[in-house]
């Protein structure tokens, strides 16, 4: 209870799980000699909500019920912000409220978050789902910063210039989160649409589209891969963090993937070692060899049920990797062409094992469509964002290619 009016006070459900704290009023009051504090409900069973219609009791044990579970249906994607439960509590609350819609844009996104709508029956990835929760909170907080109502009809052209502008200058978002946000906001609404939830089409207006940027990532050298594997060590746990790395890159998998491979996803076919695997972004079926560092990675850590080092969060792995490359001496800076200034190691990270597979192999000639069959990717322009070759690489790689040529032709006329 809180807030007193008139000899009343408002009462609030308040949730508090881990950090996060839930306060959550929806319009009903009581005196507060006739509030019973250990029970935390009304005293008189009878008691009725404002208009007379409900008694107050069920309500209340409505509204903890609708708490608790929506909490425990999202847990299984990772820890719900307060913002995705009082969406659910407000959707109790305005449920036989005819002037509110039974479907709202915020509802038809919980069903995404929680894995109800698929895509052909397939499973969302849980990142696919954090994606969903995070568009959900931004415009949940759009709405109430910007006092503009978020629902079906109002996504509109004039929406999207709002909403773009809010994300950039007040947000402070980088260019290719925006671009992700309008795409699941399309998601959504294209879901709405084959629903018959409405009719509204202007997100499919050519001017609703937010351009990603190219990102400014590295890529290691084979060369340098075997030396970062080659450099000792003395600390156990950087020691493990480097084989995990390096292991990384010669798989081509996402972190989620080559941090998490199973006994059974070590397979031998024809005397050989392969990984065997269905990825958890793109349920992909993968098969990729293994090489000799890769097989002295597995005789290393032989005594582990998956030949492999302990894994850790993702959040550890890049602080720690970074700290790896750092004592290994790659100080190197102008690899990064919108921050030149910037040292090799501080800007290394899990991913940069993926690119580095996805690169290095592209340099040697390997066909595109079999590197996609490794990596996974269904696309090769989703394939070619991996890729990180500068202008020098390639002007290098044509400067061997016409050296070549130019012997060629030179040694034709001598004949």
């Amino acid at each position: 209870m809180a807030g007193k009016s008139k000899g009343k006070a408002n009462i609030y459900l308040q949730f508090i799980y881990n950090t996060n704290r839930l306060f959550f009023s929806f319009g009903q009051s009581i005196k507060p000699a006739d509030w019973n504090p250990g029970k935390e409900r009304v005293k008189k069973k009878g008691a009725t909500t404002a208009d007379g219609k409900f008694a107050l009791n069920d309500l209340l044990d409505n509204l903890k019920n609708v708490c608790e579970k929506t909490y425990n249906t999202f847990l299984k994607n990772g820890i719900p912000a307060p913002a995705t439960i009082i969406e659910a509590l407000e959707g109790f609350i305005n449920q036989n409220n005819n002037e509110e819609d039974k479907e709202t844009l915020f509802l038809l996104a919980d069903r995404f978050i929680n894995g109800e709508i698929k895509n052909k029956g397939k499973e969302k990835s849980k990142g696919s789902l954090q994606n969903y929760s995070a568009v959900a909170k931004h415009l949940r907080d759009f709405q109430t910063d910007a006092k503009y109502k978020i629902g079906f009809e109002t996504i509109t052209l004039d929406f999207f210039y709002k909403y773009t502008t809010y994300l950039k200058k007040v947000r402070k978002l980088a260019v290719n989160t925006i671009a992700k946000d309008i795409s699941i906001i399309k998601v959504f609404m294209g879901e709405a649409v084959d629903l018959g939830y409405t009719s509204n089409m202007q997100f499919r207006h050519s001017k609703f589209s937010f351009s990603e940027e190219e990102t400014d990532q590295v890529y290691l050298t084979e060369k340098e891969l075997h030396e970062l594997y080659k450099f000792q060590i003395s600390n156990k746990k950087l020691d493990q963090v480097k084989d995990l790395f390096i292991f990384g890159a010669w798989v081509g998998l996402r972190f989620s993937d080559f941090s998490n491979i199973k006994p059974e996803n070590i397979v031998q076919i024809d005397g050989e070692y392969f990984i065997k695997t269905i990825t958890q972004k793109t349920k992909e079926l993968v098969i990729i060899p293994t090489n000799p560092v890769i097989l002295e990675i597995f005789d290393k850590y032989q005594k582990n049920a998956n030949k492999l080092p302990k894994t850790l969060s993702n959040q550890k792995f890049n602080d720690y990797i970074k700290e790896v490359c750092k004592l290994a001496g790659m100080d190197q800076k102008g690899r990064l062409t919108l921050r030149p200034d910037v040292m090799l190691w501080e800007v290394v990270s899990s991913h940069t094992a993926r690119r580095s597979f996805a690169t290095n192999y592209y340099l040697q000639g390997f066909p595109t469509i079999d590197l996609m069959k490794v990596t996974g990717h269904k696309t090769e322009k989703a394939f070619l964002k991996y890729i990180r070759v500068s202008k020098l690489d390639t002007a290098k790689r044509l400067n061997e290619h016409i050296k070549n040529n130019w012997s060629r032709s030179i040694l034709r006329v001598a004949v």
